[in-house]
C-alpha cells in the first residue's frame, strides 16, 4: 500500500474507530427500556444503529422495542441520564489506538476528532481513555449546525487549521465518516472493524481500507 504524501491534518471519527462504545450504549439503552417496560436490545443490533447521533440511536431502539406509548423526547431524556451514569463503564479503546495517535502527533500531524456524539459527553470520555491531548480540535454532533455526513464539520476543521483539502484525510469506520470526507473533497481511510450499519466498508468506495488502526503509521 503506497504511502500518502503531503498530509498535514488527520480527521478521526470516534465510535467504531477509536472506541468500541457499544457496551456502554447497551447498558444505557437497556436501562432506559427497563424504565418503560420495553424489550432489551443487544450489541449486534446496536452496532447497526450507531453513527447518526444519540437521538437517532434512541429512536431506533424504540422502533426495535415496538414502542407505541413513550415519546421520543421522554425516552431520550431518560437515555441521557443513564448514558452519563454508564459512560466509560464497559467501553474500551481498540488495539493500538493510543500509541498510534501519540506517534502521529509526534510526527507533526494536526488532528481533529469529528464525531456525531453529543459534545457534552466528549471531555469525560477522552480524559478517561487518556487521549484528549492527542487532538488539536474536537467537534461533536451538536457543535455545529450540521454533522456528518454533511461536510460542514470537516470544512470547519480545514478552515480552523488553514489546511487545503488536498492536505487532509478522513479516518472512520462508517458511511457517515467516509461520505463526510468525500463530500469535503478529502481522501478517505476506512477501517473494517467498526460498525457501519452491518455493511462492508468496501461498498463506500473509500480511497484506502485498513484492518488495524496501527496501519495508519505505515500509510501516513
Amino acid at each position: 500500500m503506497a504511502k500518502i504524501e503531503n498530509i498535514k491534518l488527520i480527521c478521526f471519527d470516534l465510535d467504531g474507530t477509536l472506541v468500541d462504545s457499544v457496551p456502554d450504549l447497551r447498558l444505557a439503552l437497556n436501562a432506559m427500556l427497563d424504565e418503560f417496560q420495553l424489550s432489551h436490545c443487544h450489541d449486534q443490533q446496536i452496532k447497526t444503529w450507531v453513527g447518526n447521533g444519540l437521538l437517532k440511536l434512541v429512536e431506533r431502539a424504540l422502533v426495535h422495542a415496538d414502542n407505541q406509548i413513550v415519546t421520543q423526547s421522554d425516552a431520550f431524556n431518560c437515555f441521557e441520564k443513564h448514558y452519563q451514569h454508564y459512560l466509560n463503564s464497559a467501553s474500551c479503546l481498540y488495539p493500538d489506538v493510543a500509541h498510534t495517535l501519540k506517534t502521529l502527533k509526534s510526527r507533526g500531524y494536526r488532528t481533529a476528532l469529528i464525531t456525531n456524539k453529543a459534545e457534552r459527553f466528549l471531555p469525560e470520555l477522552l480524559k478517561y481513555f487518556n487521549i484528549e491531548e492527542h487532538f488539536d480540535l474536537v467537534i461533536g454532533g451538536d457543535t455545529l449546525t450540521k454533522n456528518k455526513p454533511d461536510p460542514m464539520p470537516v470544512n470547519f476543521a480545514l478552515e480552523h487549521f488553514s489546511v487545503d483539502k488536498s492536505q487532509a484525510v478522513m479516518v472512520g469506520d462508517s458511511k457517515n465518516d467516509i461520505l463526510a470526507g468525500q463530500n469535503a473533497g478529502l481522501l478517505s481511510i476506512a477501517l473494517t472493524y467498526g460498525y457501519n450499519y452491518g455493511e462492508p466498508v468496501s461498498l463506500l468506495n473509500p480511497d484506502y481500507i485498513i484492518d488495524q488502526f496501527n496501519e495508519l503509521l505505515t500509510l501516513l
